[in-house]
């Protein structure tokens, strides 16, 4: 009976009393040095024991040990594996146990017309004994947020009595910034009991709170568990690294009142973390140690190559004009690296744009100005030009309809007051036409800086007009800028050898 009441009293000091001790106990000395406030914290190896969702935090593959000296031959072990993978989450598995030995077991004869005790016999001795086995799984589904699961077995034995819970956890976790990190989450959101039990595990709602401050050397968590039909649970800690290679930690747990004081320390070497904590509470003392080891390359150095290779090809698919495809391939990107902004930016305008065209390929004149009017959108850097373009490409092929829609999508996103329509009876007045007027105009004015941008506008639509670099080579010359228009005219006789007048113009430089 000590047993019994000296882990009851354990337990009543925790939570209650609640079953299932060994679930909301804790583990790892670094986290316990800071009283268990590290559902928030959780950056580690025992992040498939605390939080789930936190296993996105580690980029390289952690093992890690801990033994708990605790009260009344009452011992705790600890062992958990942790591997992130490049671009399929993070996997976790754990097993801790929580054994206490040295029960006497008695048999007692009694009186059965007086009901006096006539005899006792010692049977020997019983242990009582809590497992559970726990795999978890988080993954990133942005660049700051997570999701977590955990599946959890535990099983009890008490003398010959033995009972099993099947348990599910959820968890969330958000990184609002480098500075602040916030996790809810449920744990025994299922739970399935097997064996000689009447117990149910408690449903029990999680909060914890992480705040880094000086490039992450001092850390404070707050954890609030609340377990349905029981108080609250608060723990605070903290963690400061006073050198790189060395931490102090202290932490307190409260139901509201103060229950547990607790104290640690941590030693780093290259991959290699020895911790150890110390609790006091009103039944004694508790001693935790912990070693841990980082193995393998960084599943982050891994997944950015690989969404580098899988961006690559998106891009050779979206330069031929194989937009569908491109699509799939930043969508496998994404996938990958949900967290990447610049291929959701890119992904979101593609979309968008091959809703009108799914493919442009070819040499032909307007499959080519299509798919530079659409790499130009998707660019994003100059929406104007890309409605240029397009308005080229439609210029061309005035009855394509699908190139009008996707202009018109354009030009919306660009802030074009007036949408380009559907040409109504003969139209011979292009866009290469209304530019080449609009320069001419622009140099009869005076405006010749005005000139030069419309000539560069044709140009960048047809890098070969022969008028738009007579007109820039003009402008030039009327800013004084001879030798820049000398030049602009001497490739319009490499463009055509037989222009006269600008022949002229160039011999009238020399």
């Amino acid at each position: 009976m000590a047993f019994l009441l000296v882990f009851g009293a354990k337990v009543s000091a925790q939570s209650g009393g609640q079953p299932g001790q060994i679930l909301s106990y804790g583990v790892g000395a670094r986290a316990l040095g800071m009283g268990g406030a590290f559902y928030g914290v959780a950056d580690d190896a025992s992040a498939v024991y605390w939080n789930p969702s936190a296993l996105v935090l580690l980029e390289r593959s952690e093992f890690s040990f801990m033994q708990a000296t605790l009260f009344e031959q009452t011992s705790m072990n600890y062992i958990t594996y942790a591997h992130p993978t490049a671009t399929k989450g993070t996997w976790g598995f754990s097993v801790a146990q929580m054994k206490s030995v040295g029960f006497e077991k008695v048999s007692i004869t009694v009186n059965p017309a007086s009901d006096e005790i006539v005899d006792i016999k010692s049977l020997g001795n019983f242990d009582a004994t809590e497992r559970v086995i726990n795999v978890g799984w988080g993954r990133k589904v942005s660049d700051k947020l997570s999701f977590g699961v955990g599946i959890k077995n535990l099983s009890r034995t008490l003398d010959t009595s033995k009972d099993s819970f099947n348990v599910i956890d959820v968890a969330m976790m958000n990184n609002f910034s480098k500075f602040y990190r916030l996790s809810l989450g449920v744990n025994n959101v299922f739970s399935q009991a097997s064996g000689e039990t009447d117990d149910k595990l408690p449903l029990t709602f999680r909060i914890g709170q992480s705040l880094s401050l000086f490039k992450g050397s001092l850390i404070f968590g707050l954890d609030i568990n609340k377990p349905q039909g029981y108080g609250s649970v608060i723990r605070f800690g903290g963690e400061y690294w006073m050198m790189h290679w060395t931490a102090f930690r202290f932490g307190v747990m409260a139901t509201p009142k103060i229950q547990e004081a607790d104290f640690g320390i941590g030693i780093k070497y290259r991959d290699f973390n020895f911790d150890i904590a110390q609790g006091v509470h009103a039944l004694g003392a508790s001693t935790r140690f912990s070693v841990s080891l980082k193995m393998g390359q960084s599943s982050k150095a891994v997944k950015d190559a690989q969404v580098r290779e899988i961006v690559r090809q998106a891009l050779a698919y979206f330069k031929a004009g194989n937009f569908n495809r491109a699509v799939e391939k930043l969508k496998a990107a994404q996938d990958s690296d949900p967290g990447n902004n610049e291929i959701r930016r890119m992904l979101t305008r593609l979309s968008a744009a091959i809703e009108y065209v799914p493919t442009a390929t070819g040499s032909d004149e307007v499959p080519t100005l299509v798919r530079r009017g659409i790499i130009t959108y998707v660019d994003g850097k100059d929406l104007r030009n890309a409605v240029n373009i397009l308005r080229h490409a439609f210029n061309k092929d005035p009855k394509n309809d699908k190139i009008l829609s996707l202009l018109n999508m354009v030009e919306k996103e660009a802030g074009v007051s007036e949408l380009t329509r559907k040409p109504e009876g003969p139209e011979i007045f292009t866009l290469i036409d209304q530019k080449t007027y609009d320069a001419r105009q622009a140099i009869y004015e005076g405006k010749y800086d005005l000139a030069m941008r419309r000539a560069q506008d044709i140009l960048d639509l047809e890098p070969n007009n022969e008028t738009a670099l007579e007109i820039m080579g003009s402008s030039l010359y009327l800013m004084e800028q001879k030798e820049k228009a000398k030049v602009v005219w001497e490739k319009v006789l490499e463009i055509n050898p037989n222009n006269k007048m600008v022949r002229q113009f160039l011999e009238q430089l020399r």
